[in-house]
Parts: structure tokens; C-alpha cells; sequence
């Protein structure tokens, strides 16, 4: 497999888990998504921020644009807001990158207060998707406890292989 469709999957795959995810979401009160259960944020709410926040933070660097601020512990979360930044910011990252696959492949230096890296923009892709997975799977955990069931398949090998059945 080429990095050009390794990329390209892994973008249009998360554009697909987004929408699964906040489809999901979308069906139950605000007040569900709001409370509060042990984990690393301590409610749906708040951990999509930080999905949302985190996407929005390596989709600026992988873009080459001005870094935006944000709380890194929320205390309050307008949950819709952020559902909806966080499918807007994976569309826009993908189309960057599909636009752009070739820059994927430069080194990007990151100096930051937690880190300095230099490595190539697709490694940064790679790290956002794979950190966006495992803070998936902790919303699902929260669900099981807070009342928020029936979670979806958002497996990328159950969406590469329903999308080579469709096309």
C-alpha cells in the first residue's frame, strides 16, 4: 500500500468514525453526555472536547496554520458545538491532505511546552487517528456507565471493508 492511500484512507476513514460516533451521541439528552464517570475527563461531554481539541491542535500543525488555544480541563463543554467542530475539522484535514499528500512526507519541527519533534506530517497524522481511537474507546466505556448505549461499529477494518463492498 502506497502512503498516498495509506493516508488517504486514514483520513476519509476519520471523517466516517466522526460521523459514526456523533450520530451515536446525537441521540440522547445533553444531560446523559454531561454526566460525570471516572476516566481521564470525566464525562462524553468532555472528552469530545478534547478529541475536538487535540484534532483541531495537530490538524493546525499538519496544515501549517496558526495553532489555536484551548482549556486543557474544560470545566464546561456546549457539547453540539463541539460534535460539530469536530466532523468540520476532520472534512478540512482531509481535504488538506488529499490535497497536499506529497507535503505529508516533510518533516515538520514542533517545539511546544510538552514536546520537540521533527518528524514527517503523515506521523503526525498517524498519531492523531490513533490518539482520536483510543479516547473513542473510552467514550464508549463512559456510555456503559452513564446510560449511553448501542455504540456503533467504528472499527477502520469494518469501514475498509463495507466501503470496498459499496464501491
Amino acid at each position: 500500500m502506497s502512503l498516498k492511500t495509506l493516508i488517504t484512507n486514514s483520513v476519509d476513514y476519520n471523517i466516517w468514525v466522526t460521523e459514526q460516533l456523533i450520530n451515536w451521541l446525537g441521540n440522547y439528552p445533553v444531560e446523559l453526555l454531561q454526566k460525570e464517570c471516572p476516566s481521564s475527563f470525566n464525562s462524553i461531554a468532555k472528552t469530545v472536547k478534547h478529541i475536538s481539541d487535540t484534532q483541531l491542535y495537530w490538524s493546525s500543525m499538519i496544515r501549517e496554520t496558526e495553532t489555536p488555544s484551548f482549556e486543557y480541563m474544560a470545566t464546561t463543554v456546549d457539547i453540539e458545538h463541539e460534535m460539530e467542530n469536530l466532523v468540520n475539522e476532520a472534512k478540512l484535514l482531509a481535504a488538506y491532505v488529499k490535497g497536499n499528500y506529497e507535503a505529508m512526507n516533510d518533516p515538520l519541527l514542533i517545539e511546544s511546552e510538552w514536546f520537540s519533534s521533527n518528524f514527517p506530517k503523515y506521523e503526525y497524522l498517524q498519531h492523531l487517528i490513533i490518539h482520536t481511537t483510543y479516547h473513542r474507546g473510552q467514550i464508549v466505556t463512559i456510555g456503559h456507565h452513564v446510560g449511553v448505549s448501542k455504540a456503533p461499529m467504528m472499527d477502520y477494518n469494518f469501514w475498509n471493508v463495507m466501503r470496498q463492498q459499496a464501491g
